[in-house]
């Protein structure tokens, strides 16, 4: 789902009453929920799924719907799902944030989970918060594997999570620091961070957040405002992907933080009225993409004789939203071209690392030449100035090399 800031779019559970918290009403008077200490707190599983959803924007129906489909699988003995739920002044069961313990439950017109934290009017859209909660979140409900998915609106490397409340979008380097807070609280490394928002699949997203999560599954494309299909990648009325993960794991067989990224991957191409493209990238080889993509900048700087093709390349390169386009599609045509001998090689050599940092991928006909990772690629002059304040651009020539492209 895309920032409105840059595009104009698009059941049974136990109440432990003698632990039982209470908080008062939140700052609009709103009546809260009974909220609860459910029995599966510090019980260690399998895997944590942690739903960040942050609704207070012109999605908060979709996002209920959201946690809803993700309601209807519900946590088991081996999985934890949890849900911090931000509806602000839209949502119609409730108002502002909760944080929702999941239990399987088939009712889509109501989320009938256990409340565990009545959170009032939050800021989403503030890193301390964010990684606050995730943090203390995965505590509280310690696994083996952990899986975050922040839902919202996204706009690749310019940033994600809108917070109409208080006016706020986050920046990628916002979303760096609450992740950076959310594994220093936590005390462990995300396995799997999942992006329920457009344009995430960038390669300056990767690099910029590679410190602290090992898989990465994101869309280079807009999604559609009914953003990820929980229904088809968690089980058949939720998504078969957790369901069959939670059979899986009852027979033993452990379901890794690979196998269950490539298992989303596969699962959303069947919801392509929505979802154009999604893959899953291992952010350990986030270093080894930013440095081939150094290189080949560095060698199409040192021969400007290929400008002109190099430029031309970049026109025809599959391009997503705005200046989004596909980084290996660039890279391969590029190693196909009729440009230096050095420019070609270190094509090759950026689309062989790109290969090894795409552990799966789909994309519909509408995207033929999509390889699952995008890159800001401007046919001219350079990125904006904000783009300098990405780890990518001070870490790489990517952006120099466009500007004396497109000069």
């Amino acid at each position: 789902m895309v920032n409105q800031v840059s595009l104009n779019t698009q059941k049974n559970y136990l109440t432990t009453s003698q632990n039982q918290l209470t908080k008062p009403e939140t700052q609009d008077s709103t009546p809260v929920d009974e909220v609860v200490t459910v029995p599966e707190e510090n019980q260690h599983k399998k895997w944590l799924v942690l739903l960040y959803s942050a609704g207070d924007n012109n999605l908060y129906s979709y996002l209920f719907d959201d946690i809803n489909e993700l309601e209807k699988v519900g946590s088991d003995e081996n999985t934890h799902m949890v849900s911090i739920a931000d509806q602000g002044n839209y949502g119609k069961q409730w108002k502002n944030a909760k944080t929702f313990y999941l239990h399987s439950d088939p009712d889509l017109g109501k989320v009938n989970s256990p409340v565990i934290e009545n959170l009032g009017k939050v800021n989403t859209a503030d890193p301390e918060f964010m990684g606050t909660k995730i943090g203390e979140l995965i505590k509280k409900f310690p696994a083996d594997h952990i899986a975050v998915i922040i839902s919202d609106h996204g706009a690749g490397w310019e940033g994600a999570v809108e917070d109409d409340t208080h006016n706020k979008f986050m920046s990628l380097n916002e979303i760096k620091q609450a992740l950076a807070k959310a594994v220093e609280i936590g005390g462990k490394k995300i396995d799997l961070l999942g992006w329920d928002a457009c344009l995430m699949a960038m390669a300056e997203v990767g690099y910029e957040l590679k410190d602290f999560a090992k898989y990465m599954v994101a869309s280079e494309q807009l999604e559609g405002a009914d953003g990820w299909p929980y229904g088809s990648i968690f089980g058949k009325t939720l998504a078969d992907v957790l369901k069959v993960a939670q059979q899986m794991m009852l027979i033993n067989v452990d379901v890794e933080p690979k196998d269950l990224a490539t298992m989303m991957v596969k699962a959303a191409a069947n919801f392509t009225h929505s979802l154009k493209t999604l893959s899953a990238v291992d952010l350990e080889k986030a270093n080894l993409v930013a440095e081939k993509t150094n290189a080949l900048a560095q060698a199409i700087i040192d021969n400007p004789q290929d400008f002109k093709t190099v430029k031309s390349i970049i026109s025809d390169t599959e391009r997503f939203y705005g200046t989004f386009r596909d980084l290996g599609h660039f890279a391969k045509q590029l190693s196909q071209a009729n440009v230096s001998d050095q420019v070609k090689q270190a094509a090759t050599e950026l689309v062989n690392a790109l290969n090894e940092y795409v552990v799966k991928e789909f994309h519909t006909n509408a995207h033929p030449n999509a390889t699952g990772v995008s890159i800001e690629m401007p046919t001219w002059g350079a990125p904006s100035y904000s783009y300098q304040d990405t780890s990518f651009a001070k870490d790489t020539l990517w952006d120099e090399m466009l500007k004396k492209v497109n000069s």
